[in-house]
């Protein structure tokens, strides 16, 4: 089969009608045919996995191809690339939210990336909930949706620009303007080059950035989707909006919103990262760094705040540092703020006055479109900042503003050309190696000029847009991995060096995208008041909780609610920075999630139901990146944090011990309901797959090699014993010869096969053991 035919396929189990109110269908583009359909997901799909990131992985699995011994390649076009949007996204403040999802080309894993602005509210209001496309046409192409109107347009006039200039040329060319009559899903140069650490932009700052999102859609030839007409009014129960109200006016109302996100953004955390010794410093080789960089040293260029799509919260710092610009928005405004200064409360009253003197790059009063932007957030401040040596606010600045136009993502790119400083550091590559780029730490003129050729894969800039994977494709030698800062191949999202943070290092270690912060973060385990408080923090995660950061206890029941409670805001479209445990316990979660879902949609769930669909989402993408070849294994840290302390702050001489965190891993899956591999349970695993695939057939197995549980799913119908011996191999590589072996024989249903297994037809819910045959003289 084909990915035609998987679309053919699910398209039977699919609706011609709304299962729901306000639900939006799922459409299918076969950009190679250039044709589309469109069908709605069944109710079950919304109550078992949700929708956004949830229902993005329910087609992911079924339009994947399964039955073949060797899986395709991510950047194949039969590998689909689906954008979905929550359920609440566009409907309630801080819902702005969607993900795009498909196999990552940057890591080993899952690729799923979320992002706001204004692309999944206008896809939502034009009637989809979901967009599937597949296939490559020899055309470039620009995909033009306005309701039921879809067309196919020549992408070629927009082939090499990147984000400033494709957005001025197809507002210009029709007769649009971003944010108000239209939205857009675009990729540059580097997408287009197939840089594995290119995102797809959603606006002059919005990025779906992890796993190379840009590069798969470049395979595709798809150059931009336009969303073409703004929403309309939206109807709602007045129920519904005195809900919306009440949620909004709780975010706004939150110290964390009002005193830090609405006023600095992101990159106040740098400050409390910094003082407690955790931020990643020179690929983490070290793990504090300057003050420079501190929030309030980018308040002479911060020109005000912007945000998504009718969010009250505009957590998006804007910059200039042109002549005549107006900063200082937000100024003092960290002063005094005991939770800004985590263990070193006297810090709260620190204040920088570094002013706003910048001449240019060159400092000769010559200024370029990069001298303004969006941003930064503080996943940017770390990783072009203390990561690859740079001190000086402004020169961080100009990096974002440069990032955001070629399309790239800060943690992959930053990650990257950080392990390039450590190499180059250690003598494993050289000028040789670099085209005359001299990689030092700090060198800012060498990383400015790195981004360009990355996007364009000019030079050393090849090696680089290879990112994580430059081992793989031969551009580094094997010693390289040593120093590689990454989890299941994707490097870390988030400057946090988590050596003293327990429950960090575990949630990087197990989330399925791969090293990503914003899966599962206990961000809250550098709050003291938290900490100091037992009885709320057991009932905060569901169970006892170390008060240390750098203890072991526990931190499993932490990052299984936060792993959980993620989920569902990106399965319903919420914002991380506004959903409880990320940065506050006082944020809305499950429990407003579940009284807005049955005012919206009349379907009722409580609170529990929800973190239940969150687990739901993250079982099946483990279940993805089992079919990838992952295996528990692969929940595991750089080798550095468990060979190296740090060297800095209150908690410094901190490493992971390997015994400690691998019981920790354990637990973790226990209270997961994972088996010792990290899959679902056998029951867990059937009973999703009858909503995944409407199929399922469980064997029983034997002990094998490598193989850590007694049975296990297939879920892709099985015409007979011998496919099924096949199937078994190439679900457990590992014991493929043990499977081999003749003396196994079948039972089915409790029934013994007595005669040729030639015939023998298998059915849904069928149960099927292999029996070790014992023969006698």
């Amino acid at each position: 089969m084909n990915t035609r035919d998987r679309v053919d396929a699910l398209l039977n189990r699919l609706h011609d009608a709304p299962q729901y109110p306000t639900q939006g269908a799922v459409l299918f583009v076969d950009l190679e045919r250039r044709s589309h359909r469109k069908a709605y997901l069944p109710k079950e799909v919304l109550t078992t996995f949700l929708s956004g990131r949830g229902a993005n992985m329910y087609l992911l699995y079924n339009l994947l191809a399964t039955e073949q011994a060797e899986p395709l390649k991510p950047l194949d076009p039969q590998v689909p690339l689906i954008f979905g949007s929550g359920v609440f996204t566009g409907y309630m403040a801080s819902a702005t939210r969607g993900n795009v999802t498909s196999l990552s080309p940057e890591s080993d894993a899952i690729l799923d990336s979320n992002v706001g602005d204004y692309f999944p509210a206008f896809m939502r209001h034009h009637g989809y909930d979901h967009l599937v496309v597949y296939g490559r046409n020899p055309q470039w192409t620009l995909l033009k949706i306005s309701f039921d109107d879809v067309q196919f347009l020549d992408a070629t006039p927009y082939i090499g620009m990147d984000n400033l200039d494709v957005t001025e040329a197809i507002e210009r060319d029709f007769e649009r303007t971003e944010r108000k009559d239209m939205a857009l899903a675009r990729i540059t140069s580097a997408g287009e080059n197939l840089a594995l650490s290119a995102g797809i932009m959603g606006g002059i700052k919005a990025i779906w950035a992890r796993g190379g999102p840009g590069a798969k859609m470049g395979s595709l030839g798809l150059k931009a989707i336009m969303i073409d007409g703004a929403p309309g009014k939206i109807a709602t129960s007045k129920e519904f909006k005195l809900g919306a109200k009440e949620i909004s006016n709780k975010v706004i109302s939150t110290s964390v919103i009002h005193n830090a996100l609405k006023t600095v953004g992101t990159p106040f955390l740098y400050k409390p990262s910094r003082i407690l010794g955790a931020i990643g410093t020179k690929n983490n080789q070290e793990n504090t760094w300057v003050e420079d960089l501190d929030a309030d040293n980018f308040d002479g260029y911060r020109t005000g705040m912007d945000g998504c799509y009718k969010c009250p919260v505009k957590c998006r710092p804007l910059n200039d540092m042109t002549p005549g610009a107006k900063g200082g928005f937000g100024a003092n405004a960290l002063k005094g703020v005991t939770g800004n200064a985590s263990y070193d409360t006297s810090q709260a009253e620190v204040q920088h006055e570094h002013t706003a003197s910048y001449q240019g790059i060159k400092g000769d009063g010559v200024f370029d479109r990069y001298d303004k932007g969006d941003g930064p957030e503080y996943v940017t401040v770390g990783k072009f900042g203390p990561n690859i040596g740079i001190t000086e606010p402004e020169k961080v600045l100009r990096l974002n503003n440069i990032l955001n136009d070629l399309g790239l993502d800060s943690s992959g790119t930053g990650g990257a050309i950080g392990w390039a400083m450590e190499l180059y550091q250690r003598g494993v590559i050289d000028q040789t190696t670099t085209g005359g780029l001299d990689l030092s730490w700090g060198n800012y003129e060498a990383v400015e000029k790195l981004l360009f050729m990355l996007a364009r894969r000019e030079g050393f800039g090849d090696v680089v847009a290879d990112s994580s994977q430059a081992v793989a494709t031969g551009k580094y030698p094997p010693e390289a991995l040593d120093y590689r800062m990454t989890v299941k191949g994707l490097f870390q999202s988030d400057p946090h060096d988590s050596r003293i943070l327990k429950a960090f290092a575990l949630g990087l270690a197990v989330a399925t995208r791969g090293m990503d912060h914003l899966r599962n973060r206990v961000t809250l385990e550098i709050n003291a008041r938290i900490n100091d408080d037992a009885e709320f923090k057991t009932a905060l995660y569901g169970g006892k909780v170390s008060a240390e950061p750098n203890q072991y206890g526990g931190k499993e029941y932490a990052v299984r609610r936060c792993e959980d409670t993620f989920a569902v805001g990106d399965s319903v479209g919420m914002c991380r920075f506004t959903t409880k445990l990320f940065n506050s316990p006082s944020l809305t979660g499950t429990e407003e999630f579940a009284q807005q879902l049955k005012l919206l949609t009349g379907i009722e769930m409580s609170s529990d139901d929800l973190l239940n669909s969150g687990r739901n989402v993250i079982a099946v993408e483990r279940m993805i990146n089992a079919l990838r070849g992952l295996t528990d294994a692969d929940d595991t840290l750089p080798r550095r944090w468990f060979e190296e302390p740090n060297s800095a702050g209150p908690f410094s001489g901190e490493k992971i011990d390997q015994q400690a965190f691998d019981e920790m891993k354990q637990r973790f899956y226990e209270v997961s309901g994972f088996e010792p591999d990290g899959l679902p349970s056998s029951d867990w695993w059937d009973s999703l797959s009858q909503v995944l695939t409407g199929y399922s057939l469980k064997v029983n197995l034997p002990k094998l090699p490598g193989v850590k549980r007694n049975s296990l799913v297939i879920n892709r119908p099985v015409k007979d014993i011998r496919e099924l011996r096949q199937r078994l191999k190439n679900s457990l590589p590992q014991a493929a010869e043990a499977l081999g072996d003749s003396s196994f024989g079948i039972s089915i249903n409790d029934h013994l096969v007595v005669a040729s297994e030639q015939g023998m037809t298998l059915h849904n819910g069928d149960e099927v053991s292999l029996v070790p045959m014992l023969a006698g003289g």
